[in-house]
């Protein structure tokens, strides 16, 4: 059963009255040297293990330590939103694990852990204030008072009389009163530990709830849809005769490369790139809607399969075409993304495919394409897209200063020397190209790919 906040005790079980404290304490003065006034990189990391480490009360579990080290891997490659993503994600499926989390409930305890990440320092902080309530606050300050008025206030004129006589001590104090008080300065540098203090203490004692098994909920009912064996045959009749029209046409100008009539091939490509990719989406989402009634045509099943097919087919002359469009006019992001994600939909597509030839189940797949999305967005995180673009355009000789400006600084390496303070136009005002190298400051905003780019500019400089 789940606890709620009013049984979840202030420190988890088994741990000392202080250990969790000091542990929050050390922590947050962690945070304090990695990211006060500093450029977030390797800092992230650092912390991240920094936090998984405090966390433990028994040895590391070998699935929890993995998961936390190929969460730090993107971040170490490169300090964008993607990693810092997959780092938080990685932290807190690690913790989840290391509590004893089985991989079935792996998402739903994760979440469980998110979900206390917001509240639980607070909730905490307020039944500790409720802890002391009723106690003899004041009577327990005026004995403070009373012990320590006189050892303070003498010891200050002590200090004043031996100044006066020790030229030393009276330096040191003048250097003491010269010190600079900003109170925005220690206001915000308060606030900051604040927050990363509510932040670390639930991913410090914090547990994932017990989660209940969930009960298997009925799956939507095609006829609701207005859906049946019939009218599935016949759409499945329709859709592959319109598919098969499509990929006769794609064959005779696409891959014999036929100038289309009334424009160029590369407008014939870009002109159904996205729309191919949105109907391959939608072909898959019919496939599944279609699945439960393949049972009761002997028809149906080969359809479906022709229909899949087909759609991979229509996905990779979408591919094909956005290719031959990157050819025409050069490389950008949302080219190179459009390209992964049509991978992505061909992939899908095929394993739709094996879905419906074995006949499993909506889950299989649905673990099959999570995965497979999950592993293409990780191994994102280590490309250097502004530079495989940048390289891509140059090799092609498609200059454009401007968008290559725009690439910012870890595409320095592949952008020509020459472009780095060109002035450009892009036919509405003048600008002037102020492309620079990425900086790394010191340890703590290290990146590996930022330190690729510095390690590389010396052989692009060195090129006639």
């Amino acid at each position: 059963m789940t606890t709620t906040p009013s049984t979840t005790p202030l420190l988890p079980p088994g741990a000392t009255s202080s250990r969790p404290l000091i542990l929050l304490v050390l922590i947050t003065a962690l945070g304090d040297i990695l990211f006060w006034r500093h450029t977030l990189g390797l800092s992230l990391a650092l912390f991240s293990a920094a936090i998984f480490a405090a966390a433990l009360t028994v040895p590391p579990r070998p699935a929890a330590l993995a998961t936390l080290i190929l969460s730090l891997l993107p971040v170490v490659e490169h300090t964008q939103p993607l990693s810092v993503a997959i780092l938080a994600l990685g932290l807190i499926a690690g913790l989840a694990l290391q509590h004893g989390t089985p991989g079935s409930a792996l998402l739903p305890a994760s979440l469980s852990l998110v979900r206390q990440v917001p509240v639980r320092g607070a909730q905490d902080l307020g039944r500790a204030c409720s802890a002391v309530q009723g106690t003899d606050l004041v009577g327990k300050g005026r004995l403070i008072a009373r012990n320590w008025t006189l050892p303070l206030g003498g010891l200050l004129i002590l200090t004043a009389l031996l100044a006066q006589a020790n030229p030393v001590l009276d330096s040191w104090l003048q250097h003491l009163g010269t010190l600079p008080f900003d109170p925005g300065f220690w206001l915000g540098r308060s606030l900051f530990w604040a927050g990363m203090a509510l932040v670390a203490w639930p991913l410090l004692v914090a547990r994932p709830a017990e989660v209940p098994v969930p009960t298997r909920r009925p799956g939507l009912d095609p006829a609701r849809f207005g859906l049946n064996a019939a009218s599935v045959a016949n759409a499945l009749i329709l859709f592959n005769a319109a598919l098969a029209l499509q990929t006769l046409l794609d064959a005779r100008y696409l891959w014999t490369g036929a100038t289309p009539p009334g424009m160029t091939l590369a407008a014939y490509a870009h002109r159904g790139a996205y729309p191919l990719l949105a109907t391959a989406l939608l072909a898959g989402a019919f496939a599944l809607a279609a699945r439960p009634f393949v049972t009761q045509r002997p028809l149906l099943k080969p359809l479906l399969h022709l229909w899949l097919a087909q759609n991979v087919v229509l996905t990779l002359s979408a591919l094909y075409r956005l290719d031959l469009y990157v050819q025409a006019y050069g490389l950008t992001y949302l080219r190179a993304h459009a390209a992964i994600w049509m991978a992505l939909v061909a992939a899908g597509l095929c394993l739709t495919l094996w879905q419906v030839a074995r006949d499993r189940t909506a889950r299989w797949l649905l673990l099959r394409c999570t995965a497979l999305g999950a592993a293409t967005l990780y191994l994102c995180a280590f490309v250097n897209f502004a530079d495989l673009i940048a390289r891509t355009n140059v090799a092609m000789g498609k200059i454009d200063s401007l968008y290559l400006c725009q690439l910012g600084p870890t595409a320095a390496a592949s952008v020509p020397r020459t472009l780095w303070t060109q002035s450009t136009t892009d036919g509405f005002y003048d600008t002037t190209c102020t492309l620079t190298p990425p900086q790394i400051d010191g340890w703590r905003d290290w990146g590996f790919r930022n330190w690729r780019v510095l390690h590389n500019l010396p052989v692009q400089e060195a090129r006639p």
